[in-house]
């Protein structure tokens, strides 16, 4: 469930909290009244979206200050949201980031206490975007510590996903410490080491394009580039993937990609890595759902389709049932072309969500010898860059 920033400029349904309006049941009530009220009092401003976002925000933001328990109550924020899904589950990442970012500053949050305000969860929306803001407020600080520190407090976090994102925050801190330029921010990012400075460079270019779009606080300069294809083309190598992760999600193609056939048209006259990293953010907007996007990776041929695999939104199931998380790794058993990439890749990411259980919990249960040993191959690497993930 990434949060495009693209949908900000499209039309809200007709009810922009799911299908429920005022008088709805999931309004005030429920398995979750204090959310529900919070966010309530927002819907006379759904027809115009810029009140809408700020009075979500400040709803959001009080909420949290009230009950002073951003790790606990975000998760509870992340529930009620999916429930009634819409405009707001699609967009609470990144208004996210400004409500972590004014919790930051007003609770003097440090990189040392940090911990005990990251929320208890693996949610990638509404909680991974509070701590990505608490970062982004902490930029003085993680700057004055140096990458070092800075990487030794994230990985004190108690999951692997909760490392990566806190990693990925340290991305987004950077960028707004050097106004979104992104070549002095990716230098910081490159003094945390290989595996690292992957997962921290997703976090500059996220921020990049929230700049461009002047999201969550930030403005666009002069002379920024707002086109993909000149932005990733014009990236060292080791960046050009992370750059095409992001780059589609905000800045998406008129026609959002529904086919192979589509996502081919949409890296259309791009080679080498270019075209690799083309495909795998193509393949990022062409659904929230992992198990659709493999079906479409599917009818790829070989060369794309290892690439295509790369945009899946694994972390979407991240609080689903286990044999959700089963079903999905099942479905390599469909892709022919590219079928052992489909086993480690999902291995991985799958080990990830799972705070690295999905090796003996789920690799193991696959029908095939070959197959169990590719997933749990893939999944040994879970604590290494993950590079195209959120």
């Amino acid at each position: 469930m990434l949060c495009a920033v693209a949908a900000a400029v499209l039309a809200l349904p007709a009810a922009a909290f799911g299908s429920g309006g005022i008088g709805d049941p999931q309004f005030g009530n429920g398995k979750y009244p204090l959310e529900s009220r919070t966010f309530a009092g927002c819907q006379r401003f759904a027809a115009t979206l810029p009140f809408f976002r700020s009075c979500l925000i400040d709803q959001a933001t009080l909420l949290v200050e009230h009950t002073d328990d951003p790790a606990n109550e975000l998760p509870r924020i992340d529930a009620y949201v999916h429930s009634v899904g819409g405009w707001l589950q699609a967009n609470c990442h990144v208004m996210m980031h400004t409500v972590g970012r004014r919790y930051g500053k007003k609770e003097h949050v440090t990189l040392t206490n940090l911990l005990d305000h990251l929320p208890k969860t693996n949610d990638p929306g509404c909680s991974a975007g509070f701590a990505h803001g608490m970062l982004i407020a902490l930029g003085p600080q993680i700057q004055k510590l140096g990458p070092a520190g800075a990487a030794a407090d994230c990985h004190r976090a108690a999951t692997r996903y909760q490392r990566y994102s806190c990693i990925h925050g340290l991305g987004h801190a950077y960028a707004r410490q050097f106004d979104d330029f992104i070549d002095p921010a990716l230098a910081s990012c490159g003094r945390l080491g290989p595996d690292d400075s992957l997962d921290c460079a997703q976090g500059v270019f996220h921020d990049y394009w929230i700049a461009v779009a002047g999201l969550d606080g930030t403005r666009r300069s002069a002379g920024t580039v707002t086109s993909p294809r000149k932005l990733c083309g014009a990236q060292p190598a080791r960046y050009v993937r992370v750059c095409w992760y992001r780059a589609l999600l905000e800045r998406p193609p008129a026609h959002r990609p529904t086919s192979a056939a589509d996502l081919l048209a949409v890296c259309h006259g791009l080679a080498s890595l270019q075209r690799s990293g083309c495909l795998t953010g193509a393949s990022l907007i062409r659904s929230d759902d992992p198990l659709v996007q493999l079906r479409t990776c599917a009818a790829l041929p070989a060369t794309g389709g290892a690439d295509c695999l790369r945009g899946l939104r694994v972390q979407a199931d991240a609080l689903a049932p286990f044999s959700t998380k089963l079903s999905l790794i099942r479905a390599c058993a469909d892709v022919r072309s590219f079928q052992r990439s489909c086993y480690a890749w999902l291995g991985k990411t799958l080990n990830v969500i799972t705070n690295g259980t999905f090796e003996t919990r789920g690799c193991t249960r696959l029908r095939y010898a070959a197959s169990r040993a590719t997933c749990t191959a893939g999944a040994r690497s879970y604590q290494g860059a993950l590079e195209t993930f959120s």
